[in-house]
């Protein structure tokens, strides 16, 4: 029998190679994720995983300690996948994002609340620039609100989700407050034209109402009608935007929190030309459209009540090319692994076409800031 301080001495030499061994693997685990990255590749292979699993266990000569191994080895691999993922997330600092607007945007809150302050971020005029620039690799992220609590979906973007190959591989929320802002020296009793996007008239119905007489045009986004205000120097004309956008363009606030709702939030989605989620993820989206059958809608959503899945958002979208038909986007949360997903969209297939998972992401947990 070996004596207590030897085995320990013995231990303590095997775990000074564990670490050394630990080490050069988690290295190595970086050069795959770059590799997956650059090929479009998901950072979980659930077969390949199991195979390997086997081979790892085979090569224990002692039987009775190859569930033991097989337990080491499939932390050890989910360990590797998380330091994927981490390291992947880490380099998006210093990766371009694209957004709609201009600086001071409610979107490039959203950006610098996902990316952090460092990231390089440019910007476009409309939402299809976005994901062109995304899908043709000019950039490696866009970010897109999808939703805002008060006013609903942003269709043009849903449509742009079909249109192109990107993926969706964040999320991020972000609480809205908007304000009416002027050129110095404006009073609201000087206004008669008001800019902002869509969005912004849609989300202040209440303060709107009590300005029956206001000439209401839609713009861009609202941060890029807050710079449209700016330059004209007129005193009769404002715009519903941010208090960044006051600050960004010299502008005064001259009616503050002009929203109807409070608790007023925009989701927002990270897209990629790559499917890598940045962050584990515990939601997804996809889309489909339905063949004209009976029952076909109640069997598409009795897949995901069979495979335990939450839907937490349903939007339909009629498809340009073809009168009363229709696009559906699905968002859920549950098992997402990427076995489960995949049992989800075959089972869908046999009532729908066109099914196309659109990215597997973490999910937004609260609101990071306001703008």
């Amino acid at each position: 029998m070996k004596d207590i301080s030897q085995c320990r001495a013995e231990i303590d030499a095997i775990d000074a190679k564990l670490a050394k061994l630990f080490e050069q693997r988690m290295l190595v685990a970086r050069d795959v994720a770059l590799y997956k990255q650059a090929n479009h590749m998901d950072i979980l292979d659930p077969s390949r995983e199991e195979a390997v699993l086997r081979t790892r266990a085979e090569m224990i000569g002692e039987e009775d300690l190859r569930p033991v191994a097989m337990d080491f080895f499939r932390d050890v691999m989910r360990r590797s996948r998380e330091e994927q993922y981490r390291y992947l997330n880490a380099r998006t600092q210093a990766s371009s994002v694209a957004y709609c607007g201009v600086p001071g945007a409610f979107s490039e809150s959203a950006v610098v609340g996902f990316f952090g302050e460092d990231c390089t971020r440019v910007h476009f005029k409309t939402f299809e620039e976005v994901f062109a620039e995304v899908a043709d690799e000019r950039v490696r992220y866009g970010v897109v609100p999808v939703e805002n609590s008060s006013s609903g979906s942003v269709n043009t973007v849903y449509d742009l989700m079909g249109k192109y190959s990107c993926h969706i591989v964040g999320e991020q929320l972000v609480r809205v407050e908007h304000c009416l802002l002027g050129v110095p020296g404006a009073r609201v009793e000087d206004v008669t034209t008001v800019f902002s996007h869509e969005q912004g008239f849609a989300q202040c119905p209440v303060f709107l109402g009590s300005h029956p007489d206001w000439v209401k045009t839609p713009y861009f986004n609202t941060a890029i009608a807050a710079k449209h205000v700016a330059d004209m120097g007129d005193i009769r004309c404002a715009a519903i935007a941010s208090r960044l956008a006051a600050k960004h363009y010299g502008l005064e606030i001259l009616a503050p929190d002009i929203h109807s709702f409070d608790g007023n939030h925009t989701r927002f989605v990270v897209v990629s030309a790559s499917p890598s989620p940045i962050g584990i993820p515990d939601k997804a989206t996809l889309t489909f459209t339905l063949r004209h059958e009976r029952g076909t809608l109640m069997r598409a959503l009795s897949s995901f009540v069979a495979l335990g899945m939450n839907l937490t958002h349903i939007e339909s979208r009629p498809l340009h090319e073809s009168n009363w038909e229709y696009r559906f986007y699905v968002d859920l949360t549950g098992n997402v692994a990427e076995d489960n997903l995949r049992v989800l969209m075959e089972s869908l297939r046999a009532d729908c076409d066109n099914c196309r998972l659109l990215g597997a992401y973490r999910a937004a947990k609260e609101a990071e800031g306001h703008a």
